[in-house]
């Protein structure tokens, strides 16, 4: 009954559904290489034919890069057993080919239509199916589970903002979480949360966030010596970092740094979109505040004067928060929910975010908790903060050590992950 009335509301809104697909492909552009993969026309490399496979599906970049652990981890104790990787967008899917080296495959993960959804079931054929976080497509646990697929969640987190929907239709979530075999969870919290939406209590373990594992080890002085290279600064310039950040945090950050370096003109901004693309547009806000900008896609354009560079690039941020002395996390200021602080505590760096943290509500409290992560309220509170901060220099050695100490504290979840896994897999041989 479920799943005819889920269906018979996709069905209604299927003319807007096609809209949104048209509007991706030809656009925004956004599903233009994914669209027939999330139509369900998936092709495998034929080497795996013949091999069990373990379907893990990443939700954001974040868990496309925090999956690469739980990967290294199955493909250790399974090792006949191929690992297929999706993601739902272009960026994510290129983010996880360049940070699961593990990895057999990668795939577009299929729109939530039944049509589509058993199209790319069937052409995986998983004995297991692994999503990460609370994204719930409820005709593929669904269908998968009818097909045999055992269904499992990982680094699961529930946030305010899904406990809120949840309780606008909570007969889909009860329905949906019915077909999830097993709930690995980041805390305690977030396992009574999902229990409370629905899920068997007897289905739900602890295991961690997993992204703690998949952070860097802190970067030698040689190596900061080698990243500083790159943005033309010396070991003199204070260096001021804010990663990940959305639509509506450039200018705020901004007025934090111009706060900031009047007490420290050796200050530098290093901003790391969120968007890539969004580079002329930051580019454009800065100008606008009286700031000189280079862009680290373009060498040339950086000659170490620079007021704020911008790190343009995929695949670096983790490493270049090495050279900060402070940081800020984007997603934060705006309500987005945050993205990751593990970045900048795994090089011992204090981290400021907005209070828009309901996607890393428990992180964020355990960072501050710890005395490493500290909450903004705007840019003026950010840039007082970190004035205070970059004149205290007992305070950044303190907080060094409380990051190591944190980063201890949350390591283990990926292979505690994947044993999970492992014997969810036995279990479908059973």
């Amino acid at each position: 009954m479920n799943f005819l009335l889920y269906n018979l509301v996709l069905l209604l809104a299927l003319p807007l559904i096609a809209v949104f697909i048209l509007h991706r492909v030809f656009i925004s552009g956004k599903s233009r290489k994914s669209w027939r993969q999330q139509l369900g026309g998936v092709n495998l490399p034929p080497e795996l034919a013949n091999r069990d496979r373990i379907w893990i599906h990443a939700v954001s970049v974040g868990e496309a890069v925090a999956s690469a652990a739980v990967v290294s981890e199955l493909k250790s104790a399974l090792p006949d057993a191929a690992v297929v990787i999706s993601t739902t967008t272009e960026t994510g899917h290129e983010m996880a080919r360049k940070s699961v080296k593990d990895a057999d495959a990668f795939i577009y993960y299929p729109f939530d239509l039944a049509l589509a959804v058993m199209r790319s079931i069937k052409r995986v054929r998983p004995v297991v199916f692994a999503g990460t976080d609370t994204e719930i497509w409820p005709n593929f646990r669904h269908i998968a589970r009818r097909m045999g697929v055992k269904n499992a969640m990982i680094n699961g987190t529930v946030s305010d903002k899904t406990l809120a929907g949840a309780a606008r239709v909570p007969w889909l979530y009860r329905w949906t979480l019915s077909n999830i075999d097993l709930f690995c969870m980041q805390s305690q919290a977030d396992a009574e949360r999902i229990i409370s939406l629905g899920a068997d209590s007897q289905k739900v373990i602890i295991t961690g966030n997993c992204k703690a594992d998949q952070s860097d080890e802190p970067i030698c002085e040689n190596g900061k010596n080698e990243i500083r290279s790159r943005f033309k600064l010396s070991v003199e310039n204070r260096v001021f970092i804010a990663g990940s950040a959305n639509p509506g945090e450039d200018g705020p950050v901004m007025d934090a740094f111009i706060a900031a370096r009047r007490n420290h003109p050796d200050l530098r901004l290093i901003i790391a979109p969120r968007q890539i693309e969004r580079r002329d547009e930051i580019a454009g806000i800065a100008h606008e505040k009286g700031l000189s900008c280079g862009w680290r896609s373009d060498p040339q354009s950086i000659t170490g004067t620079e007021d704020v560079m911008l790190l343009d690039t995929f695949g670096e941020l983790a490493q270049v928060y090495a050279i900060a002395d402070v940081s800020f996390v984007g997603g934060s200021l705006i309500p987005k929910g945050c993205h990751s602080i593990l970045q900048p505590i795994a090089q011992g760096k204090p981290v400021f975010f907005g209070p828009h943290t309901f996607k890393a509500k428990d992180l964020a409290a355990q960072a501050k908790s710890a005395g490493v992560g500290f909450e903004v309220q705007d840019g003026v509170d950010l840039g007082r903060q970190i004035d205070g901060l970059l004149g205290d220099s007992a305070a950044l050695e303190d907080i060094r050590a409380r990051c190591e100490k944190m980063m201890k504290a949350n390591q283990g979840a990926s292979k505690r992950t994947a044993d999970a896994l492992v014997e969810l897999y036995m279990e479908s041989k059973r």
